[in-house]
């Protein structure tokens, strides 16, 4: 090996090494519900341009801007249940173009609602049916145990999150969550 070849060796082994640990110093803590056709976090990232085109295309405006500092993940679209829920329209992955939300992720991925019972005010002895009247499987993903405690069935769960938007404590007591699985 000739010493150019060997400093040009040490040159891009030094690069590669400050990239992986600069992502490793800047890669997020929180995470974030991607919208319906995303992969993977990191494989989502790697493709989002951040042009907003999901943001501007969704009629019910579930979906949101991260305004977290960090700059991987800032102003990336995320689903936002606070602001309302998911009419599965995927109007929103027909808008995207760069591929970061395809339908074919629909068939890898699908989203399903979790009740968090030590915030449920249901289980507090507080009389509360929201989640339950808000969806629109009524029985089937969430039912009422003894007319008062909800629980939650996935295997039904479309993942529209009209349970989270209606539940009425803080933090929420239902998070809907990314599982591997085709869309119900």
């Amino acid at each position: 090996m000739s010493r150019r070849s060997f400093f040009k060796l040490i040159g891009k082994s030094l690069a590669q090494a400050a990239a992986e640990f600069t992502y490793e110093v800047t890669k997020p803590t929180k995470s974030f519900l991607r919208p319906p056709g995303s992969a993977d976090e990191d494989t989502f990232l790697a493709a989002c341009t951040k042009c907003h085109s999901c943001v501007k295309s969704c009629p019910t405006g579930v979906i949101d801007l991260v305004k977290d500092v960090n700059p991987l993940v800032f102003e990336t679209p995320f689903m936002n249940f606070e602001n309302n829920h998911c009419e599965r329209c995927y109007a929103c992955i027909d808008a995207c173009p760069s591929g970061a939300l395809s339908r074919e992720n629909l068939k890898k991925y699908r989203y399903v609602a979790k009740l968090v019972k030590e915030r449920c005010v249901a289980y507090e002895m507080i009389f509360c049916q929201s989640c339950y009247w808000s969806c629109p499987k009524m029985d089937k993903a969430i039912t009422l145990k003894e007319f008062t405690y909800p629980e939650f069935h996935g295997e039904h769960c479309l993942g529209c999150g009209r349970c989270v938007n209606a539940c009425p404590t803080n933090p929420k007591a239902v998070e809907i969550v990314k599982v591997e699985g085709e869309t119900a």
